[in-house]
């Protein structure tokens, strides 16, 4: 269990919660979530996220933005 801001994260149950509240999160925005998580005060470069969230799969970095772009709306972007 990680605890953010407002925020816990709960990975072995695959769960975000805001204030107890669970937050709605897509499965990738959330791998990509507990990635970061795991390495505080750490840069993750976006070859260590893709090679991360999409093991043994070639995407783009479209994707990587994509899922990126989600879990800031989920997050609320810093709002708070």
């Amino acid at each position: 269990m990680i605890s953010f801001g407002p925020f816990t994260l709960v990975a072995n149950e695959r769960l975000l919660l805001r204030q107890g509240v669970p937050v709605d999160l897509g499965a990738r925005a959330f791998d990509i979530l507990a990635t970061l998580a795991a390495r505080p005060n750490e840069v993750v470069s976006k070859k260590d996220l893709l090679a991360h969230v999409w093991p043994d799969v070639t995407v783009e970095e479209g994707s990587l933005r994509f899922h990126m772009a989600n879990l800031r709306k989920a997050l609320g972007d810093g709002k708070d």
